[in-house]
């Protein structure tokens, strides 16, 4: 019985051993050598070997029969189940069940065509490794690069080199790129480049989901949307397509052109896009907003595109402040109404619930030849009103009081202090005060020009603020 369980052993290794050679199963010459120990087999003429379920077809082929392996040459097939591999210069190693072929090699199986300069398979991984301006392509996407591994099972490519990669929704490209075909992500590292829609997103990596048209980027970020001509950059973003939505973090930008001098400039350290329905921003964090002569800085931000006809629409809060040319306004809410690009309305409001709530203050350079004097106003609430980029009337109500100066014939002619619950000042085309209206509790004072150096000319929260937004250089990605 012992030597029967032996007998078995041996012919069951000896028949292993025969299924892992390599066999030749057919040629039409054949001639056989001896060199340096090993057993050398040429063949030419339809050849055809098999290795289990792989067969190996060639012109001619030279089989070194001890290491198990071939030299295969012209009109290479390799078949295995459904998979086809096509070359015309290569080897197949037996005992690594690896094929190798140069100076041109293709694959082909249900999901996908490879071609490259040259590659190798592994039969028992189902990978293929591929090398020299490679192409993958399946009915759903094309994928260019210099090396590419491609696992057939999965159907993951791992790519390397210029790499680009064209889907129904999408267009990546960067130098290098992990793709998950069945999971619908793709993650992309340097020189990145998305476009999806109408949009073009840059940075140094990449994450992006193809079933939900959602794309994630990190390090020098960069994002043109065609549709709406707005650049926006930033550390990080999240572009969501199909809501038509974007966030961005980290020294965040956007610009958005209207004509090439009314350009929204937007800097913060959070930015929001939305530009479904009606298209707006919020910036969060350190916010300057510049718009012509239009400028703002705030810790909140919205601005409203065209919220309503031809108008913009901007609301300010956290410590916001306004600049247009030689006015200045602080408040604890200020809201803007633009008619193309220029103010139209502006209305400051004290929010008394807040903890550090403080007056609405204003500030206007009375006269370009006297830089230090500044008709002011306080109040809980201040509302102004432009007219085609000029000042015509200044609101104030509720605990109200204002210094503003008098010219006569363009010469300084003293200042005039005013209190009341609610006051009116109306502005000529020159931006000098013509007519003040006090109603409820009204008081005045006037002094005289050459009295004016013996009072005090500046209300209680006067701050001439120094730190106006400018336009930033930022780098555009190519």
């Amino acid at each position: 019985m012992k030597k029967f369980f032996i007998f078995i052993f041996l012919f069951s290794a000896s028949l292993l051993s025969a299924q892992d050679k390599i066999e030749l199963k057919s040629a039409d010459k054949l001639s056989g050598r001896t060199e340096n120990g090993q057993t050398i087999r040429e063949v030419s003429g339809n050849v055809h070997f098999v290795q289990g379920n792989i067969n190996v077809y060639c012109n001619s082929a030279v089989q070194y029969i001890d290491a198990n392996k071939a030299e295969l040459t012209g009109n290479i097939r390799i078949y295995q189940d459904t998979l086809s591999l096509f070359t015309e210069k290569g080897y197949y190693y037996g005992n690594e069940k690896m094929a190798i072929g140069n100076n041109g090699v293709t694959l082909k199986d249900p999901n996908a065509t490879l071609r490259a300069d040259d590659g190798i398979y592994y039969f028992n991984e189902a990978k293929a490794v591929f090398k020299g301006d490679v192409i993958i392509v399946n009915p759903t996407y094309r994928i260019t690069s210099k090396e590419l591994t491609y696992l057939r099972y999965t159907e993951d490519s791992y790519c390397r080199g210029n790499v680009i990669v064209k889907t129904d929704s999408a267009i990546i490209k960067a130098e290098n790129l992990d793709y998950y075909k069945r999971a619908g992500k793709t993650f992309a590292f340097i020189n990145v480049r998305v476009e999806r829609d109408s949009a073009i997103i840059y940075s140094d990596t990449l994450t992006d989901f193809a079933f939900e048209k959602k794309s994630i980027a990190d390090g020098n970020v960069h994002i043109d949307d065609m549709k709406s001509k707005m650049k926006a950059f930033g550390n990080h973003l999240e572009n969501y397509s199909d809501d038509s939505y974007t966030f961005i973090s980290g020294n965040a930008a956007l610009t958005k052109p209207e004509t090439e001098k009314d350009t929204l400039f937007i800097y913060s350290n959070i930015l929001e896009a939305f530009k479904k329905d009606i298209e707006h921003y919020i910036a969060r964090d350190s916010v300057n907003i510049i718009r012509g002569d239009f400028l703002a800085k705030s810790g909140l931000a919205k601005y409203y595109i065209k919220h309503s006809g031809e108008n913009d629409f901007v609301t300010l809060t956290k410590e916001p402040v306004v600049w247009q040319k030689e006015m200045q306004m602080t408040a604890d809410s200020i809201y803007a109404e633009l008619e193309n690009n220029k103010i139209k309305v502006v209305y400051a409001r004290k929010i008394s619930a807040l903890a550090d709530s403080k007056n609405s203050f204003l500030l206007i350079k009375s006269d370009t030849l006297f830089s230090d004097r500044y008709n002011q106003m306080k109040g809980n609430n201040i509302t102004m009103y432009f007219e085609n980029d000029k000042l015509g009337r200044i609101d104030v109500d509720s605990n109200s009081t204002g210094i503003y100066y008098t010219y006569e014939d363009n010469k300084a002619n003293g200042i005039n202090f005013i209190d009341g619950e609610y006051i009116t000042l109306y502005f000529d085309s020159t931006q000098k005060v013509t007519k003040v209206l006090v109603r409820k509790n009204p008081v005045g004072k006037y002094v005289p020009e050459n009295l004016i150096h013996t009072v005090d000319r500046q209300l209680p929260g006067f701050l001439l603020r120094k730190d106006r937004p400018a336009k930033r250089q930022m780098t555009v990605s190519n």
